[in-house]
């Protein structure tokens, strides 16, 4: 216990309190800094405050709405759209020009080497 009282005082005469008290001011003005930027950040520029009680009350009463509403016709004209194309656009019109393979634009093509 000695050996470890006398390490233990050695140690402690190491320690610069002056630095750690200029550690802990440096950490007290970042908090500082922290919260001056959060303040900024978290103002509300003339919006009105809202109530999450009140945004919930009115979300239950739109599905409500929406439940007892009951006509989905909305949803008829996208069931009905057509099927995505399986091949690029105006690939037959420009197949060939004269016999010729045209590319897209409708440039003769040059041949695979």
């Amino acid at each position: 216990m000695k050996s470890s009282v006398s390490t233990m005082k050695k140690e402690y005469k190491k320690i610069n309190i002056d630095k750690i008290e200029d550690l802990q001011d440096e950490l007290e003005d970042m908090m500082e800094q922290t919260n001056d930027i959060q303040e900024a950040m978290g103002r509300s520029y003339g919006m009105p405050e809202v109530d999450d009680d009140e945004l919930d009350a009115e979300l239950a009463a739109l599905g409500d709405e929406l439940v007892a509403d009951g006509d989905s016709s909305y949803l008829d004209e996208a069931m009905s759209a057509p099927s995505a194309p399986s091949r690029e656009p105006g690939a037959d019109s420009i197949a060939s020009k004269n016999g010729v393979p045209v590319d897209e634009f409708g440039l003769p093509q040059l041949p695979a080497q």
